[in-house]
C-alpha cells in the first residue's frame, strides 16, 4: 500500500512557475523552487525544456548558488535576461559594495545556447521584473528608490534602533513590511550594460511594464491618486521612452487597473480591472485607446460583462503564496485577446474577440492554471498547471489541436509512491436556495459502510476559492483517516459578481449557512460520524472557524489559523483594516460599534466549548497577532481547552511560503490536535 502525505514532505517538494516560451515557440524557460533543508531556505533555478519534448528532456539552465528567477527571452530568442542574487562584481571596499548592491538581486543576461552570464545592473536596492524592448536593445526593470540608508555592519558601523515617523494611513504591508519609505520606479538599461536611466519618479509606485510595439512608449501600473495612502487602487499610465510626462488612461475613480498589454498596431491597450469598491474581488478584461489628450474624458470598454469567471487565478492552495495575474495577450492581427480566468473551481486560458463577446475556454479539464504565456505568433501556449495529484508542472499546448503536452514531472521521483485522494465534487443548496459547490476527500481504503470523523476546511478571503488543485494539508488529513470537506460558499470567486459580493458587510450570516448546509449534505451520505466533526481554516477561514464554534456545539475540535476575532480592532491594526471597513461595512467601528460587535466572534467567546488550537504568525500584518491574543486570553480566562502557538518571524502566508521548518511544524500541530481530540479509527 502506498504511503500517505506527511508534513515532512514540505522538504521534498519542487515547485514550478513563470513559464516563458521562446519567441519561436520551441522552448520554455521556467523556474523551479526547492527547499534547502539544512539552510532553512528556498532555492530557485531556471530550467529549459523543448515544447515538442518528452518527460525527462528538461535541463537546468542556471546554476546560481541561491536564487535565479524571472527568465525573459530577447525578441530574437538569442538571450535570456533573468534576476539573480549570485555574487557579482564588487567595489574596493564594503561601502562601495553596498552602493553597487552587492548581495541584492540584480539583472543579468546569458546566451540562450549557454555560456557566461553578464551582470547588467549594480544598484543599491537591486533590480527586478525585466522586460525587453521590441528591438532587443534595452530592458526595462523595477528598482526601489528613496528611504533612509541603513548602516552596514560590514562598514564597521553597528546598526542602531531608529524612530520611524509615520504620517500616512497606509504605511505597511503583510509580507513586505514598511512601504512608506521607498518607491518602486521604472528604469531602463542597455542590453549591453551601462548606467541605468530612471524613467519614472515621484511619491508613488510603478509596476507591470509593457512596451509599445514601436518601442517608443511604455504602459504601466501606478497609483497616483490623492487618497492612495488610504485606498490603494492603481491606474494604467503611458510614458514616452525618451522621457517626459506620463498620461493616465483610467483615472475616473471607478477602477483599480493593472497588467496592461498593447495591441499589435499600438492603438489599444488591454488591461485587467476591478471596481475600486464593492467588487467582491471580481476582475474583468478591459480595453482603452492608447492615446488620450489632456482633459479629455476617460474611455474604456469592458469586454467581459456577462462572464461568470474572474480574469485571474483565485484558486487557493498551500503550495504557493501568490495568484497568477498575467497581462492579456493579443493575436497578431489584433482581433483576439487571450487571458487567464478562474471559473467554478478551475482556472484556464480563455480567448475573446477584441471587440467583446463570449469567452472561449482553450485549456480543458479539472485543473488549476497557475500562469501562461504565448509565442510571438500565438500558436503555442506555455502553461504552469497543477491538478489534484501534483502541485504543478510545465505543459505546452498548440492552439490548433488543443492537445496539452506534459513536459515535466518535477516530483515524480517520489510522488509516485504516495497515495493521493481524488476529490469528489458535490453540489448542494445553501442559504436562500443558492447552489454551492464543494469537494470531498476520502481516506485510503475507504469503506462506505463505516463511520469516519470529518474535518471541515474553510478558505480565506472571503473572495478566493477552493478547487481542482493540490493541497498538502487536505491530503495529509485524508491520509490520517479523516473525511475532508471543503466548499465555496457565497463570497467565493468564480461564480459571478452577485455570488462574490453577497458576503459584503454580513460576515457570519448566509455564508455561515452555506457552509453548514454543506456539512449537512455530507452527513446525509451516511459515512461520517456526526459526533466526530472538526473544523479549521485560515484568515477569513479562521474567522469562520471562530464563528462556527461560537455559534454551535456540533464540532468536537477546532484549529483556527491567522484568524480574525474582533473586526473593530482589525480596523486599526491590520494593513488592510481601513479597506475592510470602507469596502465591506461602509461604516467605522465608532459610528456603529454594535454592528462590528455583532459580526465579531469575540463577542460570543463564552459560547466556545470545543478544544481550540490557535495558530498565528508573529509578523502577520494582515490579521495581526493581537487577534489571536484576544481569543486566547478570553478562553484561558474562561477555563476552556485552548492553546496558542506563535510562529516567530512569519507573515500571513506562513502555510504557503513561510519558513520550511515552521511549515512542517504547523502541519504536524494541526494533525496532532485533531488526533488528540478527534481520533480516526
Amino acid at each position: 500500500m502506498s504511503r500517505a502525505i506527511t508534513a515532512e514532505d514540505v522538504y521534498r517538494w519542487k515547485w514550478v512557475s513563470d513559464p516563458q516560451i521562446s519567441p519561436d515557440g520551441k522552448q520554455i524557460a521556467y523556474v523551479v523552487k526547492t527547499v534547502d533543508q539544512e539552510a532553512g531556505e528556498y532555492r530557485h533555478a531556471i530550467w529549459v525544456v523543448p515544447t515538442d519534448g518528452q518527460i525527462g528532456d528538461a535541463h537546468r539552465f542556471t546554476y546560481g548558488p541561491k536564487n535565479d528567477h524571472s527568465p525573459r527571452w530577447s525578441p530574437d530568442g538569442a538571450w535570456l535576461a533573468f534576476v539573480s542574487d549570485r555574487e557579482g562584481a564588487g567595489g574596493k571596499d564594503a561601502k562601495e559594495d553596498k552602493a553597487k548592491g552587492k548581495g541584492k538581486s540584480q539583472l543579468w543576461k546569458i546566451p540562450a545556447d549557454g555560456g557566461e552570464a553578464q551582470q547588467l545592473t549594480f544598484l543599491r536596492n537591486g533590480a527586478s521584473h525585466p522586460v525587453w524592448s521590441p528591438d532587443g536593445k534595452m530592458l526595462s526593470f523595477i528598482s526601489k528608490t528613496g528611504g533612509e540608508e541603513e548602516p552596514d555592519e560590514a562598514e564597521g558601523k553597528k546598526k542602531m534602533p531608529k524612530a520611524r515617523k509615520i504620517n500616512r494611513l497606509w504605511y505597511r504591508m503583510d509580507g513586505v513590511g514598511w512601504v512608506y519609505e521607498q518607491r518602486k520606479h521604472i528604469f531602463l538599461v542597455s542590453a549591453d550594460g551601462g548606467e541605468p536611466r530612471q524613467l519614472t519618479d515621484g511619491d508613488w509606485d510603478n509596476d507591470d511594464v509593457a512596451w509599445s510595439p514601436d518601442g517608443k512608449q511604455i504602459a504601466f501600473f501606478s497609483d497616483r491618486t490623492e487618497d492612495r495612502w488610504q485606498w490603494p487602487a492603481g491606474d494604467i499610465w503611458v510614458v514616452p521612452v525618451a522621457g517626459g510626462e506620463p498620461y493616465c488612461l483610467t483615472d475616473d475613480g471607478r477602477l483599480a487597473s493593472a497588467a496592461p498589454g498593447w495591441s499589435p498596431d499600438g492603438k489599444t491597450i488591454a488591461f485587467l480591472g476591478t471596481l475600486e469598491k464593492k467588487s467582491g474581488g471580481h476582475v474583468d478584461l478591459y480595453t482603452a485607446s492608447a492615446e488620450r489628450t489632456p482633459g479629455s474624458p476617460v474611455q474604456y470598454q469592458m469586454l467581459t460583462p456577462d462572464f461568470v469567471g474572474t480574469c485571474m487565478d483565485w484558486i487557493g492552495d498551500d503550495m504557493r503564496d501568490e495568484h497568477g495575474r498575467p497581462a492579456p495577450r493579443w493575436s497578431p492581427d489584433g482581433s483576439t485577446l487571450y487571458f487567464l480566468a478562474s471559473l467554478a473551481g478551475s482556472s484556464h486560458v480563455f480567448s475573446i474577440p477584441a471587440s467583446g463577446g463570449t469567452p472561449k475556454q482553450l485549456t480543458q479539464g479539472e485543473a488549476h492554471l497557475l500562469d501562461f504565456n504565448m509565442d510571438s505568433s500565438r500558436k503555442v501556449l506555455s502553461l504552469a498547471l497543477a491538478e489534484y495529484n501534483h502541485p504543478g508542472d510545465i505543459f505546452a499546448q498548440p492552439l490548433g489541436t488543443g492537445e496539452r503536452r506534459r513536459l515535466t514531472e518535477v516530483n515524480a521521483d517520489w510522488l509516485g509512491d504516495i497515495h493521493i485522494a481524488k476529490p469528489e465534487r458535490i453540489e448542494y443548496k445553501g442559504a436562500q436556495g443558492w447552489t454551492v459547490e464543494g469537494w470531498i476527500l476520502k481516506p485510503q481504503g475507504f469503506d462506505p459502510s463505516k463511520k469516519y470523523p470529518m474535518i471541515l476546511e474553510i478558505h480565506g478571503g472571503p473572495n478566493t476559492a477552493y478547487g481542482y488543485t493540490f493541497h498538502q494539508e487536505f491530503q495529509m488529513l485524508a491520509g490520517k483517516g479523516y473525511v475532508v470537506l471543503y466548499t465555496n460558499p457565497r463570497g467565493s470567486i468564480g461564480y459571478g459578481r452577485e455570488f462574490s459580493v453577497a458576503v459584503r458587510g454580513i460576515w457570519g450570516k448566509e455564508d455561515y449557512e452555506d457552509i453548514m448546509h454543506g456539512v449537512d449534505a455530507l452527513l446525509k451520505q451516511g459515512y461520517v460520524d456526526e459526533n466526530q466533526l472538526g473544523v479549521t481554516g485560515g484568515s477569513y477561514g479562521g474567522y469562520m472557524t471562530n464563528w462556527i464554534v461560537s455559534h454551535n456545539d456540533r464540532f468536537k475540535a477546532a484549529v483556527t489559523q491567522r484568524s480574525v476575532t474582533n473586526l473593530a480592532t482589525m480596523f486599526g491594526t491590520s494593513d488592510i483594516g481601513t479597506d475592510l471597513c470602507d469596502d465591506n461595512f461602509e461604516v467605522t467601528p465608532w459610528d456603529d460599534p454594535e454592528r462590528y460587535a455583532f459580526h465579531s466572534p469575540i463577542t460570543y467567546v463564552k459560547n466556545i466549548t470545543a478544544p481550540l488550537l490557535i495558530l498565528h504568525s508573529e509578523w502577520d500584518l494582515r490579521c495581526p497577532i493581537e487577534q489571536a491574543e484576544q481569543l486566547y486570553t478570553a478562553l484561558k480566562y474562561l477555563g476552556r481547552e485552548v492553546e496558542l502557538v506563535r510562529f516567530e518571524g512569519q507573515s500571513h502566508g506562513l502555510s504557503r511560503g513561510g519558513h520550511p521548518k515552521l511549515r512542517v511544524e504547523r502541519l504536524n500541530l494541526i494533525a496532532g490536535w485533531f488526533e488528540k481530540y478527534l481520533p480516526a479509527q
